[in-house]
Formats: structure tokens, sequence, C-alpha cells
């Protein structure tokens, strides 16, 4: 784990940004987890549902991801420095 763990964490000092980079990471991690599990599955129907997992988390990954920039974005936005 990249991070400490959820309960050793101190909730009340963390920003948006940093809950959505470690949820970013929580996916990944569980992405490559079932990912690792596939590939040690002994029958095609429990890899390919574990795969299908693996591309859940991706998908998760990829939506907080998105609201992280759509935060920047906002971000800038307020203090004048957008495009």
């Amino acid at each position: 784990m990249a991070h400490p763990p959820h309960n050793a964490l101190n909730w009340n000092d963390m920003s948006l940004q940093n809950i959505l980079e470690l949820a970013i990471e929580d996916e990944i991690e569980a992405r490559d987890y079932y990912t690792v599990a596939a590939g040690h599955a002994g029958n095609t129907s429990t890899r390919q549902m574990l795969l299908g997992l693996a591309v859940m988390e991706q998908g998760h990954a990829e939506a907080l991801r998105k609201e992280l920039e759509d935060l920047h974005l906002q971000r800038d936005l307020e203090t004048g420095m957008a495009d």
C-alpha cells in the first residue's frame, strides 16, 4: 500500500485533492490485485470475472482522475489562471 491505512489517516486535515489522489491509488491497487489474481485463476470463468473486476477498477480510477482534473480546472478558474 502506498499510503497509510485509512484508519491511520487524519481525515480532518485532508483536502479534496488528497482524498481523490488516495482513492485513485486504492483503485489502481485493486485493479492490480484482480489482474494478478486472474493470472492465478484455475478456470476460465473465474479468470474472466476477475479481469472484468480489474476493468471496473480501472474505470473507477479514470473517473476519479477526471474529478481531480475538474477540481484543478475549477481552482484555476477561481484564481483566474485558466486559459
